[in-house]
């Protein structure tokens, strides 16, 4: 592939339940500290080993937190150079961009944070609302009916187990709505990353191609190419190994996630200098990082895939949050 819209026309075929003919839907307007209705039965989150505790952390709900990393503020360097043969004309030029200070999520948001934020609103995600998404039946991707965030292979799966893996088969839709109850229980202001947001937490500032540096990806540094079963692994499994400069766990491969970004394949060649908030619109939004599914080409820290539908529900995709303008 020679160019992102090949990507994004493979990813597409992957996906092979994906609509013909999606529409880029508008930026949706969520109010600072929205209200919502409380849900009936709180959600049974199963038990599991908790990850190693975290130095800076959101308190979500009883037992369960949200890990935080800070990132401080200075330049790094965005984009892809020739140096790296596969890199894509949409990542380049390399580029040098200035950041203000902010913190990320140590970890992807998990099915344990996730059930607390619908426990506490009755928040009904996408795939529910349409009564499927995309998943991985073990040979095809399908529209499977049934499946979404709490059945993730379809309406006989469950969370058993897995209440510290990523949340998947969550729209662009469902994490700015996650962002925006976080939001209102901390008084902060929480989003999804910025796509200079996300790079810099995942590469440092030296350029590297992988967080883990320019060698080769392999199983013991990540959950990529179905070298772990088919399936997303638990947050931190490939940590310390696997881990950014900073410390953030699985920037490359195990779920793909959401940024707050528009796609754009010309956005490195233009973007700000300082604290780039990506384009005023574009061909749908970004997602980073690679998953499970995909090969070494998709996890590297530039790897860049714009989906035009951004109320998709995939079940090898979720997201981050980042808060921006801490208080030292």
């Amino acid at each position: 592939m020679k160019n992102v819209q090949c990507l994004c026309i493979m990813f597409i075929i992957l996906l092979s339940g994906c609509k013909a003919n999606v529409v880029v839907t508008p930026y949706p307007t969520y109010t600072p500290y929205p209200t919502y209705t409380p849900f009936p039965t709180p959600i049974a989150t199963p038990v599991a080993e908790k990850p190693s505790p975290p130095d800076l952390g959101l308190t979500l709900a009883q037992d369960v937190t949200l890990d935080l990393v800070r990132i401080p503020a200075g330049e790094f360097l965005m984009g892809s150079t020739d140096e790296d043969s596969h890199a894509q004309s949409a990542e380049k030029p390399q580029h040098k961009i200035m950041l203000d200070e902010y913190l990320i999520g140590k970890y992807d948001v998990t099915n344990a944070q996730f059930a607390a934020f619908v426990n506490a609103t009755g928040y009904k995600t996408t795939a529910e609302k349409e009564g499927s998404g995309y998943a991985f039946d073990g040979i095809n991707w399908q529209n499977m009916k049934g499946a979404d965030w709490r059945h993730p292979k379809g309406p006989s799966s469950d969370l058993n187990g897995k209440a510290h893996h990523p949340v998947v088969l969550v729209s662009w839709d469902d994490a700015v709505a996650f962002c925006a109850w976080v939001s209102q229980i901390t008084g902060k202001r929480i989003t999804l990353p910025t796509e200079a947001q996300w790079e810099k937490a995942a590469r440092g500032t030296d350029g590297r191609i992988y967080p883990w540096g320019k060698d080769a990806p392999n199983s013991n540094l990540l959950n990529f190419n179905m070298t772990a079963g088919g399936d997303a692994t638990a947050v931190g499994k490939y940590s310390p190994a696997g881990d950014s400069p900073y410390g953030l766990a699985d920037m490359a491969g195990n779920v793909w996630q959401w940024t707050a970004d528009w796609y754009s394949d010309t956005y490195y060649a233009s973007s700000p200098a300082s604290n780039p908030q990506g384009p005023t619109t574009g061909s749908g939004r970004v997602l980073r990082g690679g998953a499970w599914y995909f090969d070494s080409v998709y996890v590297r820290a530039t790897s860049r895939l714009g989906v035009s539908d951004p109320a998709s529900s995939i079940a090898n995709g979720g997201f981050r949050v980042v808060v921006s303008a801490p208080s030292s």
